[in-house]
């Protein structure tokens, strides 16, 4: 039994790793397609599509950048937030799949400290990734008041807030995320050498 939800944890993730590497492809490709088209013929067919296809993408960070050459800058926003988001979806299922696996084997072998290292090292890696997000998020302005944003705030800000507190910012710069990662570093490899060993 153990076995067979082992195999299909790891068939999840590779299935996972195909559909994200697709997405990618088909983002990036689109990308070049619209750009290549829109210089070729700006108003033929095949030009009209791209664009009917790809402007619900470029559209909104165009009109939130703070340029003069926004439409043509925004194409390439798109394909850096795609691969960013592509990461961090992939990081934070593997980094579940992980802890399922190890909660899984815990559960097999009859040790709970086993099964309790792999809830607080999935617990941990989830939050860790969650603030990383709200990092990399709040560099994008069309991003910063929406319901994602919201909910990604009200996850991350009660163990935040106290980091801020302590941590004085620096100009603008608040370290605090930074330091905070750095301590679920630490904390990950203490629950991985005292309970996964």
């Amino acid at each position: 039994m153990y076995a067979i939800l082992d195999e299909l944890i790891l068939q999840a993730a590779r299935g996972l790793n195909v559909v994200v590497k697709v997405v990618v492809v088909t983002v990036i490709l689109l990308m070049i397609l619209r750009w290549f088209f829109l210089k070729i013929s700006p108003f033929g067919w095949v030009s009209y599509q791209l664009r009917r296809l790809t402007d619900p993408l470029i559209w909104p960070l165009a009109q939130s950048l703070p340029m003069p050459n926004a439409m043509s800058i925004a194409p390439l926003i798109v394909v850096l937030i795609t691969l960013l988001g592509a990461y961090f979806l992939q990081s934070m299922v593997e980094e579940l799949l992980a802890s399922f696996r190890i909660i899984l084997s815990g559960v097999v072998a009859g040790e709970p400290l086993r099964i309790l290292g792999g809830l607080l090292y999935g617990a941990v890696s989830v939050f860790m990734l969650l603030i990383i997000l709200r990092i990399v998020s709040s560099w994008i302005p069309f991003l910063r008041e929406n319901r994602f944003m919201w909910t990604l705030f009200s996850l991350t800000e009660p163990i935040m807030t106290p980091f801020r507190n302590m941590i004085p910012s620096i100009g603008m710069f608040d370290l605090s995320p930074i330091i905070l990662i750095f301590l679920m570093n630490i904390v990950k490899t203490a629950i991985g050498s005292l309970l996964l060993q």
